[in-house]
């Protein structure tokens, strides 16, 4: 992983607490503004049964001052026309009716069938029983056909003698006009209900479903509970906050309840945090681009110039120079004391390879001087064989002299391209042992090996292309040498040293023979992991080594 996303993890995880912090701010207000709201609507429904609880007291009060008038009840007609008068100037009410303790009228605004008893109303029977102002629930007059709320108190002359009921029949329509009129925000709804649950009014009037859906679930709390907030779900499933609270004064009388749509008042809410949200998202992402940025200035140009000049040195490039940075940053210090120890380092190599070129020219001294003396021994053995010995230990010796020649003059101290070392070999042994009476043809792949093995692989060569030289071809004859290194289809690399002389003998086997140079040439290719087979040609000898694929590790 580059430096520059392990620089974004760690951006990241820095920006995990604010972006924490920013999200549990956003649920804590959701959650203050829920609160708010429930608080805005058990305030609002009790401000609307303040509002109720006040026509209702004023009710009782107008009630109290028509019972008074000297011709009610006794004068039917002047306590008709008086009663018409005072309703006519109230519109909030429809009628008004004095009704004796048996349930029949004495005195109404509107005529009566004879015979109609009200003693089921609960307007009636509640004062009668209670001796206490009673509202009524929402019916249909049976006489106007239309929708009212009966208020209804006992009726006395002041004797404290009770002569029956004075009711006055509430306008529920105009009483929700006079409210609607009130500044409510847009997002709250009256709900009022009376005593069995059913919807007297709502406000706003469009949305009636809804309003019955919220009455329907709110009412079997609310008429047994105090004050109190709830959520419901209105006739379209809608989650809707409703604060609901009785008549104080006529506890079991209405009940009003005002809503609020949830996610309306937590819509603001919702688009700061989806705000809030995008703010974020942008905010990671600039400042992911600005580190990124920032990064590569900063950061990724110096190291990948530091990193550059490494893989210089890697490759052999002594004269690279590490860039000068600010020595005041890390990346300065860094560079500077990279600087100094490669510059430590290019004393140490070039201290090794003043040892090693002198150690290999003693080696070479040393060669020379063993190749004379095994020459001059030579030359004073009169046995054949031994002399033949000898002359084989002393090319022996020049073989590997001509190696460590090759080396020193290659000024490498590691790493050597064996092919050119092979084409060289290949020249010298041409030169000095066969002249130009045998041509040797060599084809050869390059080929990265370490010193010791290309000592290994002269030795090798030098004694199949003496070998090849001395029994090949008769003392007369002529003939090609060809040598090739290619490496195979299975990455194996393959050395071939092949003839056109006459060929090994029919009774010829290497795991038997006596001869130095073929166990040389064998115990050779097994120390290098490879393997060696004898190719008898149509014409001539081919040997074949086989050498790993990782000769050049």
């Amino acid at each position: 992983m580059s430096l520059r996303y392990r620089l974004v993890i760690v951006m990241l995880v820095a920006l995990v607490p604010p972006l924490a912090i920013t999200a549990y701010n956003t649920l804590r207000w959701q959650h203050f503004l829920e609160r708010d709201s429930r608080d805005e609507a058990l305030a609002a429904a009790r401000l609307v049964a303040a509002e109720l609880a006040q026509i209702v007291e004023s009710s009782r009060q107008l009630m109290i001052a028509m019972g008074r008038h000297p011709s009610v009840p006794d004068n039917q007609a002047e306590c008709v026309a008086y009663f018409r008068s005072v309703v006519a100037a109230l519109p909030a009410y429809r009628e008004a009716a004095v009704i004796d303790p048996n349930g029949k009228f004495i005195c109404s605004t509107i005529d009566i069938p004879p015979g109609l008893d009200v003693r089921d109303r609960l307007y009636f029977d509640g004062p009668i029983k209670t001796g206490d102002l009673t509202v009524g629930t929402l019916v249909q007059g049976r006489v106007t056909k239309a929708t009212s709320i009966h208020i209804g108190m006992p009726f006395s002359k002041g004797d404290g003698v009770n002569r029956g009921v004075i009711v006055l029949i509430l306008n529920p329509e105009h009483v929700a006009q006079d409210l609607s009129a009130r500044p409510w925000r847009t997002n709250h709804r009256v709900t009022v209900m009376d005593r069995d649950g059913s919807l007297v009014f709502t406000i706003p009037k469009q949305g009636e479903e809804d309003a019955r859906a919220i009455a329907k679930t709110v009412f079997p709390v609310a008429r047994l509970a105090a004050a109190g907030v709830m959520q419901v779900s209105d006739a379209r499933g809608r989650p809707q906050i409703v604060g609901y609270a009785p008549l104080e004064e006529a506890p079991s009388g209405l009940l009003t309840a005002v809503s609020i749509d949830r996610d309306l008042a937590l819509a603001e809410v919702r688009r700061t945090a989806w705000r809030s949200i995008l703010f974020a998202i942008v905010a990671v992402l600039l400042a992911v681009a600005g580190m990124f940025w920032a990064a590569n200035i900063l950061i990724r140009r110096p190291l990948r110039a530091i990193v550059r000049v490494v893989n210089q040195r890697e490759r052999g490039e002594t004269d690279a120079r590490f860039p000068a940075l600010d020595p005041r940053t890390d990346l300065g210090q860094l560079s500077a004391a990279l600087s100094r120890m490669s510059d430590a380092i290019n004393a140490l190599l070039e201290q090794k390879s003043f040892l090693l070129r002198e150690l290999q020219h003693r080696v070479m001294n040393s060669l020379n001087l063993l190749s004379s003396v095994l020459d001059l021994q030579r030359r004073h053995i009169a046995d054949p064989d031994a002399r033949d010995q000898l002359a084989r230990a002393r090319d022996r010796v020049i073989s590997i002299g001509s190696v460590y020649r090759q080396l020193y003059q290659a000024d490498h101290s590691g790493r050597v391209e064996f092919s050119d070392f092979l084409r060289k070999i290949c020249e010298d042994s041409q030169n000095a042992y066969g002249g130009y009476r045998h041509r040797i043809e060599v084809d050869a792949e390059p080929l990265q090996i370490s010193g010791s093995k290309a000592v290994a692989l002269a030795v090798l060569t030098h004694e199949l292309i003496t070998n090849a030289m001395k029994h090949a071809y008769s003392a007369d004859e002529t003939g090609p040498i060809y040598v090739s290194l290619k490496q195979g289809d299975n990455r194996s690399w393959e050395l071939r040293f092949s003839d056109r002389g006459k060929g090994l003998p029919e009774n010829f086997d290497s795991s038997k023979t006596k001869s130095l140079g073929v166990k040389v040439i064998l115990g050779t290719a097994r120390q290098l992991g490879g393997s060696v087979d004898i190719v008898r040609l149509e014409q001539g000898t081919e040997f074949l080594i086989r050498l790993p694929p990782n000769i050049g590790d």
